[in-house]
């Protein structure tokens, strides 16, 4: 094998994979084919647009700039790859109690109004794909469980809101005992030195805009039965 041999066999072996791998997922996905609901297998007609509220577009800025897609992933993975959608909270709730099974791998227009998608490069913290349904959850859990501690002594104002808990999280990663373990950097550099009067850290612009960002990744949204690879995917007819 000669020189010139060699280095066609490298460039053709490496063009193919950089073709499948880059050029082609690119094109196809730059402008998306809209998916619309099947009448019978969905029960509507409509066109699906994903819902995302927050300031996504400031709040993946500070995202990306302090490196939070380095450990954190943003992909529930189809289940021939991993284990994702049985994780519960990660792909959705199996037993949501407003709607039932919400679970859902992945799709294109979950990225939608980002300038990147912040897919991430390693799984050493949880996926956040649904991050800001857990922290809902999370939240109503604890005061549930507050309000049944404290009896009549209980009133609104104890209320922890999402925001709180994930003000907290990133003030602090491992204030809470269950925490300890995590490795996340504390981001203190993004609150105010005092404190508000009920010990809860002052969030500052970037903070805001953080947290605003986490809790609108609600990716659980009903999807047309073409779509769905949810473990409960209706019957297509």
């Amino acid at each position: 094998m000669n020189l010139r041999t060699f280095t066609l066999g490298m460039l053709t072996t490496f063009g193919f994979a950089w073709v499948f791998a880059v050029v082609l997922p690119f094109f196809k996905t730059r402008e998306l084919t809209p998916v619309y609901f099947n009448e019978v297998a969905d029960g509507k007609t409509d066109m699906y647009f994903p819902k995302r509220t927050g300031q996504v577009v400031n709040g993946a800025k500070v995202y990306a700039q302090n490196g939070c897609y380095v450990c954190h992933t943003q992909v529930v993975r189809p289940t021939y790859a991993g284990n994702d959608i049985h994780r519960d909270g990660w792909a959705g709730f199996k037993l949501d109690p407003d709607r039932g099974d919400t679970r859902r791998e992945t799709n294109v227009f979950d990225y939608m109004g980002e300038d990147f998608a912040q897919i991430g490069v390693m799984r050493i913290g949880e996926d956040l794909s649904n991050v800001g349904s857990r922290y809902e959850k999370l939240a109503i859990d604890h005061n549930t469980k507050q309000k049944e501690a404290l009896g009549d002594a209980w009133n609104d104002t104890m209320k922890v809101t999402p925001q709180e808990l994930l003000y907290e999280h990133l003030d602090n990663p491992r204030k809470v005992l269950s925490m300890r373990w995590s490795t996340c950097p504390s981001f203190h550099f993004m609150f105010e030195d005092k404190k508000h009067a009920s010990s809860h850290p002052i969030p500052k612009p970037e903070a805001r805009s953080l947290v605003a960002y986490l809790l609108s990744m609600k990716k659980n949204d009903a999807v047309p039965a073409s779509m769905n690879y949810s473990p409960v995917k209706p019957a297509q007819k």
